[in-house]
């Protein structure tokens, strides 16, 4: 995305220090705003804020989004390095892939602070701050796990089914602020994902009783498009819905997922 659609925003990212969380910073940052990149990978954030497209709107936060505490001041060091926030988008997530049997409850209890806890606490923070301000817009970073349950994925599907209709209710709630909310249904994103790990793959083969190396060819195979999704096509999505060109759309989920679940 070229255009500077989001020129003089201010964006906060979580989990932006890899994955779907930093392609979706580094878009915002594109589309000429200037966003925190929060994690808790200090390492990952540092090399993140570096690659930007202009290092100096990218401003990388140490942030625990499943600590009330860590969200609040990492809040208030954004609001004091650059005045507020606009753009508010929850992106650190986990997917601990188990069949029901075997799942550990230490997994799925992690799977739901983080991806439910830490939306919940981010969002709750973001509207403090964008009522003060006048408005602004959210995005809960979903997946098509949440629209269509995905096999020996009970923690993942649980939550980012969660995570559309917390983004309804929020989008019902904020909008007498000129708050907007919305979510982004992602496809399978391969590449840079700490997701799609080697052994989450591996898992995933030995559901689909293929070979590791079948398994991305195989998902991307299952599109209408056949086209593999990349983080920039999730970002630009992102950079859409937070730009005035979608200044009445709230309530809404954007499916990124080249024609494989349909919604319904």
């Amino acid at each position: 995305m070229n255009e500077k659609t989001l020129a003089g925003k201010v964006a906060v990212v979580t989990g932006a220090a890899s994955g779907l969380g930093l392609g979706i910073a580094l878009g915002l940052v594109e589309a000429g705003a200037a966003v925190a990149l929060c994690d808790i990978d200090d390492a990952g954030l540092a090399e993140a804020t570096e690659g930007a497209d202009e290092p100096a709107r990218a401003f990388a936060v140490n942030m625990d989004v499943t600590d009330e505490q860590s969200v609040t001041a990492g809040f208030r060091e954004i609001v004091r390095h650059w005045g507020g926030v606009d753009i508010v988008v929850c992106a650190a997530g986990i997917a601990p892939a188990y069949p029901l049997v075997d799942m550990p409850v230490d997994k799925w209890r992690l799977a739901l602070e983080i991806n439910l806890t830490g939306y919940f606490l981010v969002a709750r923070q973001g509207a403090r701050v964008m009522r003060g301000r006048g408005g602004g817009s959210m995005v809960m970073i979903s997946s098509k796990s949440g629209l269509e349950a995905s096999k020996a994925n009970s923690a993942y599907n649980a939550t980012k089914a969660a995570e559309l209709h917390l983004m309804r209710g929020w989008a019902l709630e904020l909008g007498p602020d000129g708050i907007r909310v919305n979510a982004v249904a992602p496809g399978n994103v391969f590449a840079g994902s700490k997701i799609w790990n080697p052994e989450y793959i591996k898992v995933c083969a030995e559901k689909k009783g293929i070979k590791p190396e079948e398994v991305i060819p195989h998902y991307v195979s299952l599109t209408a498009l056949n086209r593999e999704i990349k983080r920039p096509d999730v970002a630009n999505a992102v950079c859409f819905l937070c730009s005035e060109n979608a200044r009445c759309i709230t309530g809404q989920t954007l499916v990124v997922d080249s024609g494989q679940v349909m919604v319904r």
